[in-house]
């Protein structure tokens, strides 16, 4: 909930890359399609993929990573239950309206803590950069009758929510004052409207943001992830398919400061996925569409993302891994960059794309720094 409304995005858009799996679907558009899906089996895979296979949870430490979440109220998966659902209403351009709800015995008090110091140090961060003097403050309220902390975004009318209540924890983002979503949500998780018999057979969502004046300051403005770090964790990995690819840490600062230039730049953000029940469950579809100002810009931005990608790639992915890297392909039609991933119904498949996605983020030091 630390980020504006166009970060919020890039969030939600990992969160369906890494965990979409398997059946039943985990992303809906009514609340009474809701399935929750184990997280246990999906943890258990990726602590024995990256941390037995690859070593790459060294980098920060497993101990450290546990005690983190334990830190944050979050149990750990795989030794009590904890299983979760996603909830996506399409909304007009600029809207962002949906429900990421956990079920388990998360730590209420320590997690609304968690998510307070994470919300004032993003709000620290925007003023060092000069962004925003005056920073948003949260405030406690009540949804359907239960408890909720509502976190104002810094740039847009749009709210993230916590909402909690029995074994439920509902992590919201929707627009300011409409809470309308997580009432429907809490109804049907509260017996009040009843599950459906089963999913549809297709599942589909689509948001778009037009990125605002300071948003893209914000976007400049985003650290780089290599200085320094490259060196300090290239020696931690047992697995690197190129070692190469960690001895040019100018090189990869400069790769990431020519992204974020050209993605400061694009005129609209387009995020879609599609489920489509198989025989093993369902199959996802997910595309991530830039829209620029010319087809010459489009151009540059797909040749950026490749590169970006190849030197990322080339650090820590086994051969299981790149087949899964593999499955995303960056294209180019007329003035926009696509980024699209195809991921097959099988649990195998989706569980190695989500080690694959994970591999990446895990040696960024922006990701680390949640650990902290």
């Amino acid at each position: 909930m630390k980020r504006n409304c166009f970060f919020l995005l890039a969030i939600f858009s990992w969160l369906c890359f890494s965990t979409l799996y398997g059946e039943p679907c985990a992303i809906v558009n009514d609340p009474k399609d809701m399935r929750f899906i184990d997280l246990k089996e999906i943890s258990k895979f990726l602590e024995d993929d990256l941390d037995l296979g690859k070593g790459i949870t060294e980098v920060i430490g497993k101990e450290i990573i546990d005690s983190r979440f334990r830190k944050a109220g979050i149990p750990d998966p795989v030794k009590e239950s904890l299983s979760y659902s996603i909830v996506a209403r399409e909304m007009p351009l600029d809207r962002l309206n949906l429900c990421f709800v956990l079920k388990g015995k998360i730590d209420s008090g320590r997690f609304l803590d968690f998510a307070e110091k994470r919300y004032i140090k993003y709000f620290d961060t925007l003023k060092g950069q000069k962004i925003l003097e005056n920073p948003k403050k949260l405030f406690d309220s009540k949804i359907d009758g239960k408890p909720a902390v509502v976190y104002p975004f810094a740039f847009r009318d749009a709210e993230a929510v916590i909402t909690y209540f029995n074994d439920y924890t509902i992590i919201s983002t929707v627009p300011k004052g409409d809470y309308s979503l997580i009432k429907n949500v809490i109804e049907v998780l509260d017996g009040k409207a009843p599950f459906s018999e089963k999913q549809p057979e297709r599942i589909a969502f689509m948001s778009s943001f037009v990125p605002i004046d300071v948003e893209r300051k914000e976007i400049g403005n985003f650290e780089n992830r290599y200085e320094g770090f490259v060196a300090k964790t290239k020696k931690q990995f047992k697995k690197i398919i190129n070692h190469k690819a960690y001895e040019d840490e100018k090189e990869m600062a400069m790769l990431e400061t020519e992204l974020k230039s050209t993605l400061s730049g694009i005129q609209k953000f387009t995020y879609e996925i599609s489920a489509n029940q198989d025989k093993d469950g369902y199959k996802y579809d997910l595309n991530m569409i830039f829209r620029c100002s010319s087809k010459e810009t489009a151009g540059k931005l797909k040749d950026q993302m490749l590169s970006w990608l190849a030197c990322n790639s080339s650090k820590s992915l086994s051969e299981q891994d790149m087949v899964s890297f593999n499955s995303n392909k960056i294209t180019q039609e007329d003035q926009a960059c696509i980024y699209n991933v195809k991921l097959g119904s099988s649990k195998e498949e989706q569980y190695q794309f989500s080690s694959m996605i994970l591999s990446l983020m895990m040696q960024d030091k922006r990701f680390n720094s949640l650990f902290k």
